[in-house]
């Protein structure tokens, strides 16, 4: 698979997903407000980089953006839900900063590769 076609297939998984209900638990609203604000940074760079209208090299902090979803994933293990419903919620944040991760990695791998001149 190409950079380009892993980092569509990252695309197309995390555009699949439903963004997880809003959490009762004060701790896990608190990281959800953290989790909004850093999807809609990617997920909005990662559209036009998609759609062809901006360069993966253009996306400004791309690494940075990685260790943020990495340690917001990390994070969300150390919140411990108050109530059921909350209990759910976990692991569907859990697949949605997994994929959100990938995402934004194979953006970060694609930019890479942009700069790099083709193989022979």
């Amino acid at each position: 698979m190409t950079e380009r076609s892993e980092f569509g297939a990252a695309f197309e998984a995390f555009r699949g997903l439903s963004y997880p209900d809003y959490p009762r638990t004060e701790g896990l609203r608190d990281w959800n407000s953290f989790l909004l604000e850093l999807d809609g940074h990617i997920a909005g760079y990662a559209s036009r980089v998609h759609d062809g209208r901006l360069g993966a090299r253009e996306v400004p902090e791309l690494d940075s953006l990685a260790l943020e979803v990495a340690s917001l994933r990390r994070d969300l293990e150390e919140i411990h839900p108050e109530h059921e419903e909350d209990a759910g919620l976990v692991n569907e944040y859990r697949v949605y900063t997994t994929a959100l991760e990938r995402l934004v990695l194979e953006l970060a791998s694609l930019a890479r590769r942009a700069g790099e001149p083709p193989k022979r």
